[in-house]
């Protein structure tokens, strides 16, 4: 991240509409990352995936960069981990917190199928 955008991320922070907003998408990003790690891991460029699997290229680019309006669907994460040659596996975790438990159910992690 560059350093103006890392300055803007923390002003922001203090912020508290901005900080639920940005809790909110960072597990998109994380899974994002996961996704274009599992891609990478399998020797694949984003368009030979999106042949493989037969979607848009710019679509792939979406899903590993965790940002677009809404988060993806299951089955269309299912469909590029597949094409990955790798396995989805979801995992729900409570966090403790001082006002409340929560689920995290954006713990997600790869294993290579054999």
């Amino acid at each position: 991240m560059s350093k103006k955008l890392e300055q803007l991320r923390r002003q922001g922070m203090t912020h508290e509409g901005f900080r639920e907003g940005y809790d909110a998408r960072d597990g998109l990003i994380r899974l994002g990352d996961m996704l274009r790690q599992a891609r990478e891991a399998s020797g694949l460029t984003q368009e030979m995936l999106a042949n493989k699997i037969g979607m848009a290229q710019p679509a792939i680019s979406r899903l590993e960069s965790g940002f677009g309006p809404h988060g993806p669907e299951m089955d269309t994460v299912m469909r590029f981990v597949h094409g990955c040659e790798a396995e989805l596996v979801v995992s729900v975790k409570t966090k403790s917190s001082s006002e409340q438990r929560q689920h995290d159910v954006a713990a997600m992690a790869f294993e290579t199928s054999l």
